[in-house]
């Protein structure tokens, strides 16, 4: 329980710095996505059998902040974890190598499904510059990310759960 408790203070504490300062620093018109980083490493940890609060709490708590309908951000993050859950059960050797391949996939799912909400909401959005200027340097940017979330992430659920954890 302390587990699902301590997702709040740290999605607020996230989405503070993602909304203060990395949406700040764009590549192109892209920019990372710390909170989603921070759920896949959640999920990919042995201990770990909250992913899905987790999943919850994070797309909920940026759903707020975000310009999307806050269905989008919650759905988007649960499918991500579904995925990561099914992943961590089949290929669990090289953790780091799964977070790289999740976030990959994960960044093109969200701002899929983020550019397909925006235009069915009436927002024109060609594909290709979508593609091109937004999603590309999105995937680039959490990909350059995701390894040291995935560090702290890890030290955090080694804190948490330190009977569980070898080291």
């Amino acid at each position: 329980m302390i587990q699902v408790l301590i997702a709040i203070p740290i999605f607020i504490l996230v989405t503070i710095i993602q909304t203060a300062i990395i949406s700040n620093m764009p590549l192109l018109q892209g920019t990372a996505d710390i909170i989603m980083l921070v759920i896949i490493a959640w999920a990919l940890q042995e201990p770990v059998r909250t992913a899905w609060y987790w999943s919850l709490i994070g797309g909920t708590i940026l759903g707020f902040t975000s310009a999307l309908p806050l269905g989008i951000t919650i759905v988007s993050y649960l499918i991500i974890t579904g995925i990561t859950l099914i992943i961590r059960r089949r290929i669990w050797k090289i953790p780091a190598l799964v977070m790289l391949a999740i976030t990959f996939i994960g960044t093109l799912f969200h701002q899929g499904l983020s550019a397909i909400t925006l235009t069915l909401l009436g927002t024109t959005l060609p594909i290709l510059e979508t593609l091109e200027l937004i999603i590309m340097p999105s995937i680039l940017l959490n990909i350059l990310l995701a390894i040291p979330v995935f560090a702290i992430v890890r030290d955090l659920a080694a804190w948490l759960h330190p009977e569980e954890v070898e080291i």
